[in-house]
């Protein structure tokens, strides 16, 4: 079999190249990573058993990304979910004013064609612009000359893995593409179509087939998610005491992670981190854990640094990922040493706290307990926008809700209290977590890169079929 891996952006990088699944990979026969990793960082992801090959240019044009963003408000308007209200002002234009009439024309054209059939639609539409660009010819070349059994694309919500595949479906080679994220389906982020999809559990592929009824169940493919594999790599680990004083912290004394989110989701982020740490000087000094914090590693802002200075105990672990496009998140690149350090947080801290992040799962692997934020900042009263109520709304919550998995913080005043019973009693959720854990991603955990590999076997025996979604 000839794989050929679209890998667009850093997120496929963490999950596809960081750890088993390319070796495993290789040994079922040849295999292309056609890739958007800048030159300089090739060296930090390459495997010399796999041929390297640079994406073709692709610049999205005003038509292409008017439609693409129409796609997400179109299965916004027509899910008639309370949480698409919310979604849909996240989503509300900004920005200079040709960027706003962008917006605001995709969104109109998303609130027409926000049937199932108006959505089939725009879905056709996308495609037909997108083939009308010009690239197209550069990226038919590359795979007629490459001739894949199979096309798989690692992220769904780049735009520039757009034209790959729609070229392997003009050329009937059979594609599949991984929904890398929890909450992407819920929120409609879904730039690429293929014949295949390959999701984390039951759960996810149910939802893929209730906001995509095109799709059939056996085009959907339960395989888990590599991300969570490296917590089961012994060859990561360092020694708690060596990881720990590396960083300026004491082994002796419990470690909080606070762990960053994104500017869109959690805006408030530097003041929820500043409660945190306030909360812990209220600690007795004897007994006061101590506070790392990992950023996201797609926020670049620099938002953190006026708290960071006011809070000098604060330690600040950055993701070692390597920025290579201001603004552009697809051309954020991780590299193995991240996988490293983020193994090593998550083992040598003893809990976490975040605004509804999946690093609560990262914990609740190596049985650490999670504390999710779930109260509005003051400055945020006015903020017609977001709202910390609207985030805990969102669809792919309610296992939360429903397991309780974690603990809630709905005040400023309940994390010092929240944060001492979670150190003292760090097996009181464990049940709760496990079958979080269990209902979230498929188990084993740590066999998602060779269920991915199967699936791909399974599907490049398969004709190419996703012209039928474009009739």
């Amino acid at each position: 079999m000839k794989s050929l891996l679209l890998v667009p952006d850093g997120v496929g990088i963490r999950n596809f190249l960081c750890g088993r699944f390319i070796d495993l990979l290789t040994q079922d026969g040849e295999v292309v990573v056609w890739h958007g990793t800048p030159e300089p960082e090739l060296p930090r992801c390459r495997n010399s058993a796999v041929q390297w090959l640079p994406l073709a240019t692709f610049r999205e044009g005003v038509p292409e990304r008017i439609l693409r963003r129409a796609k997400v408000y179109g299965q916004l308007y027509g899910r008639r979910e309370p949480a698409s209200e919310a979604m849909l002002r996240w989503l509300r234009p900004a920005g200079r004013p040709v960027t706003r009439l962008i917006g605001r024309t995709a969104q109109l054209a998303g609130w027409v064609f926000s049937s199932p059939r108006g959505l089939a639609a725009l879905e056709r539409f996308h495609a037909e612009a997108t083939e009308r660009s010009g690239y197209m010819r550069d990226f038919e070349k590359v795979l007629a000359g490459q001739q894949p059994d199979v096309v798989f694309c690692t992220h769904q919500r780049a735009s520039r893995a757009v034209p790959a595949m729609l070229a392997a479906r003009r050329l009937g080679i059979p594609t599949a593409t991984f929904i890398y994220s929890w909450d992407n389906l819920p929120k409609g982020r879904m730039a690429v179509h293929a014949d295949h999809f390959l999701v984390w559990s039951e759960w996810m592929k149910e939802e893929m087939l209730h906001y995509y009824p095109e799709v059939s169940p056996d085009r959907v493919h339960i395989v888990g998610t590599p991300q969570f594999e490296h917590y089961f790599n012994p060859s990561l680990v360092r020694p708690r005491e060596v990881f720990l004083r590396s960083l300026g912290l004491d082994p002796g004394r419990p470690v909080v992670c606070f762990s960053g989110s994104d500017l869109s989701t959690s805006p408030y982020d530097p003041a929820y981190l500043s409660d945190v740490a306030e909360a812990l000087r209220r600690f007795p000094p004897q007994d006061r854990p101590q506070i790392l914090f990992r950023p996201c590693p797609a926020d670049t802002s620099g938002r953190f640094r006026g708290t960071l200075d006011e809070y000098p105990e604060i330690v600040l672990s950055e993701p070692l990922w390597f920025s290579h496009g201001e603004g552009d998140w697809t051309q954020i690149i991780p590299s193995m040493e991240d996988v490293s350090l983020l193994v090593n947080v998550v083992r040598h801290c003893d809990l976490v706290v975040n605004l509804g992040s999946t690093m609560a799962m990262d914990f609740a692997i190596l049985e650490k307990p999670g504390i999710y934020l779930a109260y509005n900042q003051k400055n945020a009263a006015a903020d017609q926008v977001w709202n910390v109520d609207d985030i805990y709304r969102l669809p792919h919550f309610r296992s939360v809700h429903e397991l309780d998995p974690v603990y809630w913080a709905r005040s400023p005043q309940d994390l010092r209290p929240l944060m001492a019973r979670a150190l003292a009693e760090p097996w009181e959720k464990s049940r709760a977590r496990r079958a979080w854990l269990t209902r979230q991603a498929m188990h084993p955990l740590d066999g998602a890169s060779e269920r991915c590999r199967q699936a791909l076997r399974t599907i490049a025996a398969v004709p190419s079929q996703v012209s039928t979604m474009f009739s």
